[in-house]
């Protein structure tokens, strides 16, 4: 390999620390310096802890009922799913105040491309981390661990080399001594199984497995653990991916022959809907507004708009208010030619797992049930399975019908 400079690439991983507890102590000052558990849905297990809590040895998925026998002086908190995704949306905005370079991990972390900068900010790598820091701290009331290396894998390992609160760096020079002071089980991507293998073929440390040679890693794990050892050695093979800009709209339109059927054109409204959710869950997107459109036989358009109450991508949801919006936007007599579903004001998809703090208008239940419809969908095609009132014949004995029943049931 070639000689290493210091920063061929600059990357940092930006984690916050001990996320929904911390969101919590800083939302509520009172419960600062103190040992706070929280919970997901139905209060009964820790889903989180704060680093007074964590003393406790309390784990992950631990029974609240015999935490606070046990431990009565600990307080007990309920997650809040809409706290946390405004945190870390503001989090995310103050780093891209500094670059536009970030790549999202989780809800409580990021990869950033810091290379470059140091010309823009007259100041060297560390302290420009160490800005960012501060003013997530000061903003926020909350603390990060930072990461800086010259590749994602080393930046990764080295926000969580000094927590709570750190800043650890490690220059293209400084790998080995670096990888000298951890295990591999400290480092994401070396499983149990994977960590195993390696024992076998006498690599039992970071620093053994960048020394082997090329090819002996590569028949153990093949190119994924080419970049691995790419990575670790200082060499970055996985660059940040920064997302994709959001789009202002899309739309989903259907013709058809022109009709004063007001039952018919719902149908196409509702095809539409389901459409325009679909490729919404492809783009990993969430949405603000739809606005429902009709055309008449003059090509005159009449649109009626809808504000959600929150951020969705389940189309179910919705359908209540895509029929009173319909009825009011609808004239009867008027012959019309086309409909569409345009969705705008978009978000990316939460990494938070919904099962945890579901929406109001999402549940469970509803997001296992697209995840399926959608894989369905993708195999055979559009329309292979939609909403029941779509269906011209629709039937309250059909087992795909009766799926929708307690959605639409109240609407037609």
């Amino acid at each position: 390999m070639p000689n290493r400079i210091s920063y061929p690439t600059a990357i940092a991983h930006i984690d916050c620390n001990a996320f929904f507890a911390s969101v919590e102590q800083a939302y509520n000052p009172t419960l600062q310096g103190k040992p706070v558990l929280v919970t997901g849905m139905g209060g009964g297990c820790v889903i989180a802890s704060s680093y007074e809590a964590k003393k406790y040895g309390i784990g992950i998925g631990a029974s609240i009922w015999e935490t606070k026998k046990a431990h009565p002086e600990i307080v007990i908190v309920p997650g809040n799913f809409r706290r946390y995704l405004i945190y870390q949306r503001n989090f995310l905005e103050i780093i891209r105040q500094f670059t536009p370079d970030v790549e999202v991990a989780s809800i409580d972390e990021c990869y950033v491309d810091l290379k470059g900068l140091r010309r823009l900010y007259h100041k060297p790598y560390r302290e420009i981390c160490q800005d960012i820091k501060e003013t997530i701290k000061k903003r926020l009331g909350i603390t990060v661990s930072i990461g800086l290396s010259t590749t994602k894998m080393l930046a990764k390992t080295a926000s969580n080399f000094r927590k709570p609160d750190g800043l650890t760096v490690i220059g293209g020079k400084d790998v080995e001594q670096f990888l000298a002071q951890v295990d591999l089980n400290q480092i994401k991507g070396f499983g149990s199984n994977t960590r195993a293998l390696l024992k076998k073929h006498g690599i039992h440390t970071p620093l053994e497995f960048i020394k082997s040679s090329p090819q002996k890693i590569q028949k153990l794990l093949g190119k994924a653990g080419l970049e691995m050892q790419m990575e670790l050695s200082g060499y970055s093979a996985r660059s940040v991916r920064t997302a994709e800009a959001l789009p202002k709209s899309l739309a989903r339109t259907r013709s058809f022959h022109v009709t004063t059927n007001q039952d018919f054109i719902y149908q196409q409204i509702l095809t539409n809907l389901s459409m325009a959710f679909w490729h919404l869950r492809r783009k990993k997107l969430k949405t603000t507004y739809i606005t429902l459109m009709l055309r008449d036989q003059n090509y005159r358009t009449y649109g009626q708009e809808i504000k959600l109450p929150e951020e969705l991508n389940s189309e179910i949801a919705i359908v209540k208010l895509v029929k009173n919006a319909f009825d009011q936007l609808f004239q009867p007599n008027l012959p019309y030619r086309s409909s569409g579903i345009i969705t705008s004001g978009f978000s990316h998809e939460d990494f938070l797992n919904p099962k945890l703090f579901p929406n109001e208008l999402e549940t469970d239940q509803q997001i296992s049930l697209f995840h399926h419809l959608d894989q369905i969908t993708d195999k055979y095609g559009l329309k292979t399975i939609t909403l029941a009132t779509t269906m011209k014949n629709f039937s309250e004995t059909d087992p795909i019908s009766r799926l929708y029943l307690p959605y639409i049931g109240s609407v037609n």
